[in-house]
């Protein structure tokens, strides 16, 4: 008897372990394939045998969340070398890691922190390899480091004769569309400020990868793996894919497209609930009534967003250890402009406590002008100017990225 049950138990595991995956219970369509299951299943042979040096986190894993790393070697592929962009291979840190490499135990190979290393000794590590291979879930933001990261290793690849593989994932905000100012040149920072677009670019990592190396480094072997069955204007949960939070403070979905707008507030001296069980969706500082700021972001009448006020007292980041009021805002769905929703929030902010209130700095230059990538977005709120009148005077700008990257659009 007790021979039968285990005969049958083992029998229910296989089948279960066999069975096809399913994310969302209520999901429609079919199911988007992301560039790293493209490339094991129809690419990866071609490369047996290959050196290859990757650059990922853990957001680099198939459907049923095995490691690209342990993918590629099963394929025949031989790894030199892996590197990190921000928040380390595992996704945790969120303190930058000062060190420039480490060694690691679970993945057999020597861990480059790509988000200390100069383009000039990028070049070098990578002069080992044969292939460079691409595979990191993005944000579709310009202040979001890893599309950063990305630039870097084109930008360290120009005029070799290095291939360069992309792993196309989707674009967990392309249904937003493109918005906010085009990047100036004085507010160009290695990290927050690289990308030379719009603040959201409405483009996968892998037509961002085609888009700059085509517009800017065209001397780049580049090989874009595509997705199967993705369409620009679906949401993230249409994918069908598991969310693999990208970043410590980006927990859910959710707060992933909270965090386009939110990210703004960072600007200024509020805490953007870093800190909580909440970041990016509790917004508040010691000094705000909740009630009050509930009440006037209610009359803005935003479809998207629904708000309550909030008490919270952050572990970590501004304000660590004080009670907070603020407000926690709800996604309910839809279509909205971050920056227009920032602009708003922040000159109500600045209107009801025009003694508290300031810009954050960074030495000499304000946080929120490497943010937007223009100074502007700050002087239009200093002078009172309406949100109409900012984006009329950044729009030209987005024309123009906008006609550039049509070319190199996949989807």
């Amino acid at each position: 008897m007790r021979k039968y049950i285990l005969t049958a138990l083992t029998s229910l595991l296989l089948s279960c372990s066999s069975a096809e995956i399913t994310y969302h219970l209520n999901a429609e369509g079919e199911r988007v394939y992301t560039g790293l299951e493209k490339f094991i299943e129809d690419y990866a042979e071609r490369y047996r045998g290959k050196r290859a040096a990757v650059v990922t986190n853990h957001s680099g894993v198939n459907f049923r969340l095995r490691r690209n790393i342990t993918l590629f070697r099963e394929k025949g592929i031989e790894l030199v070398a892996v590197f990190a962009p921000e928040h380390g291979i595992d996704g945790y840190q969120n303190v930058y890691d000062t060190r420039q490499y480490t060694e690691s135990n679970q993945y057999n190979c020597i861990v480059y922190n790509l988000h200390h290393l100069s383009v000039h000794s990028l070049r070098h590590l990578l002069s080992i390899a044969d292939i460079v291979i691409f595979d990191i879930q993005d944000m579709g933001m310009r202040c979001y480091t890893y599309i950063s990261s990305l630039k870097m290793v084109i930008d360290a690849l120009h005029r070799t004769d290095t291939e360069f593989i992309v792993l196309d994932r989707p674009n967990p905000i392309g249904f937003l569309g493109t918005d906010g100012p085009f990047l100036e040149r004085p507010f160009v920072s290695r990290h927050i400020s690289a990308f030379p677009s719009p603040f959201l670019y409405n483009m996968t990592i892998g037509e961002a990868a085609r888009y700059y190396r085509g517009a800017y480094r065209k001397q780049v072997k580049l090989l874009v793996v595509p997705l199967e069955n993705y369409c620009r204007e679906q949401s993230y949960i249409r994918t069908m894919l598991p969310w693999v939070p990208p970043s410590p403070n980006l927990p859910t979905y959710e707060s992933s497209v909270v965090y386009t707008a939110m990210v703004f507030l960072e600007g200024i001296n509020v805490s953007v609930g870093r800190g909580t069980a909440k970041p990016f969706e509790y917004i508040g500082a010691p000094w705000i009534d909740p009630h009050a700021l509930c009440d006037r972001l209610k009359n803005l009448k935003l479809r998207s967003f629904r708000f309550r006020p909030v008490y919270f007292k952050p572990t970590f980041s501004k304000y660590r250890w004080k009670k907070c009021g603020g407000v926690h805002l709800f996604y309910v769905g839809g279509r909205f402009s971050p920056t227009e929703m920032a602009y708003r929030m922040i000159a109500i902010i600045r209107e009801m406590y025009p003694a508290r209130f300031r810009w954050e700095r960074y030495g000499r230059m304000y946080d929120i002008d490497y943010l937007a990538g223009t100074d502007t977005f700050r002087r239009a709120l200093d002078t009172g100017r309406s949100f109409a009148d900012f984006r009329k005077g950044i729009m030209p700008g987005v024309e123009r990225f906008e006609e550039k990257r049509e070319k190199f659009l996949l989807y």
